[in-house]
């Protein structure tokens, strides 16, 4: 279970936990509809860091008989059902609120108090997106932040970056939909921030679901990944060439890679195996991310 990780997790659970308790407190005293639906986004995400936490013990397990490829893709789980509880609870829940609240507009009260929540929330959960950020910066290597959301196999990092991203939009929307009700005295806005929230947080989950839906599919890892790995038993000492490469990911930064190798003429088969032996010991030192490698000597 990777620290990076655990400390993100850890960060927005406290970060959503704080935010959720103040604004169901605050949306009782104002009942303004965007507090509310951003409480119940709060409180999923909060739902959300628990499964993600789950999921990140659930990985490091070892392997066992009836799972010899090991347990990573238990994190990849755990963000699957993470992207379906923002989909529903948070999306769904924000969107019907909303929509019931444009048809039937009621005025919330004392608004200052949701203004000054609005701006803690804020300055909260950017707080826990720059720990997220940092916790990922090692991975990204210099890789845009959308291209490391769609490339990187550490699901719970994205998760929980998506979460604190969507999270900070939404919060800048509900502040916005909060001052345009006590710009115009008009209720509406209200729940127009309600809906725009919905739809947020449901383009979020979408993203989240397929891109962790791709890994749950033995998705293979990024081309220039796998160029490197085969380039590098190409240039073994005891290899003519390689035939075939398979890789795909089996959990948060875990790789199991097949290979077809034609070696040079060995005098022995005991010397083939140690050809093997050697071109194995070669890819795991240079890449640490393959844990399972099967090398299949081959002719054609």
């Amino acid at each position: 279970m990777s620290a990076a990780s655990t400390r993100a997790v850890a960060l927005a659970l406290i970060a959503n936990g704080g935010i959720a308790v103040a604004k169901f407190g605050v949306f009782f005293v104002t009942r303004s509809s965007s507090l509310l639906t951003e409480a119940i986004h709060s409180t999923a995400d909060c739902a959300n860091q628990v499964l993600l936490f789950l999921g990140l013990r659930g990985s490091s397990r070892p392997p066992n008989a009836r799972h010899p490829l090991g347990h990573g893709q238990a994190a990849f789980v755990a963000s699957f059902l993470v992207a379906l509880l923002l989909f529903t609870v948070g999306g769904l829940y924000s969107l019907v609120e909303g929509i019931h609240k444009i048809r039937h507009p009621e005025h919330p009260h004392q608004l200052g108090w949701a203004v000054a929540l609005l701006l803690f929330a804020i300055a909260l959960e950017g707080w826990s997106l720059r720990g997220a950020l940092h916790a990922a910066e090692a991975e990204r290597r210099g890789r845009s932040l959308l291209r490391y959301l769609r490339q990187s196999s550490s699901t719970e990092l994205v998760v929980v970056l998506a979460e604190d991203m969507a999270a900070l939009l939404g919060l800048v929307i509900a502040l916005a939909a909060v001052l345009l009700t006590l710009a115009t005295g008009n209720p509406v806005w209200d729940g127009i921030g309600s809906v725009a929230i919905g739809l947020l947080l449901i383009a979020v989950a979408a993203f989240v679901g397929a891109e962790v839906a791709s890994l749950l599919l033995n998705e293979a890892p990024p081309l220039a990944l796998r160029g490197a790995i085969r380039a590098a038993a190409d240039a073994d000492p005891g290899v003519e060439r390689v035939l075939n490469l398979v890789a795909v990911i089996v959990g948060s930064d875990r790789l199991m890679v097949a290979l077809k190798v034609k070696f040079h003429e060995q005098p022995s088969g005991g010397a083939l195996v140690d050809a093997i032996n050697a071109l194995e010991r070669s890819l795991r030192a240079r890449f640490p991310q393959i844990q399972h490698l099967f090398v299949e000597p081959d002719e054609a």
